[in-house]
């Protein structure tokens, strides 16, 4: 199982940006490559244009640590197990440290999810100092 980590600063305080991460459905508000994004209960399904779709289990919203676990149950893609976790926690300064940790199965699909997440990371860097 191949692991993708990604720790980066962020321009928000720990709690301004939890504030917003927590918000399960608004992910699309911190992605800008998501679109739709509907939640029932503990299931969450983003759009991804003309790619299809997400369906993914929130697994935990931990307010105490500041840190989301959700699942990629189903996908575009070709994934036998993925789960990953977002926390933040305090950085240097006034602003916060993002730490995003994802799991994922097959080896060979780590490679096109890590550009995604390189992806992401950027959109989280500006959407959660905003």
């Amino acid at each position: 199982m191949a692991t993708i980590h990604r720790e980066f600063d962020i321009g928000a305080s720990p709690d301004a940006a939890w504030a917003k991460l927590r918000q399960v459905g608004e992910i699309n508000r911190l992605i800008d490559f998501l679109g739709e994004v509907t939640v029932d209960g503990d299931r969450r399904s983003c759009a991804l244009g003309d790619q299809g779709s997400l369906e993914e289990l929130i697994v935990t919203v931990d307010d105490g640590r500041k840190r989301l676990v959700y699942a990629i149950q189903k996908s575009p893609f070709e994934l036998d197990f993925h789960s990953a976790s977002m926390q933040v926690v305090e950085g240097e300064g006034a602003g916060g440290r993002f730490l995003w940790t994802t799991d994922v199965k097959p080896d060979a699909a780590a490679g096109p999810l890590a550009d995604a997440i390189d992806h992401a990371v950027e959109s989280f860097q500006q959407n959660l100092s905003a």
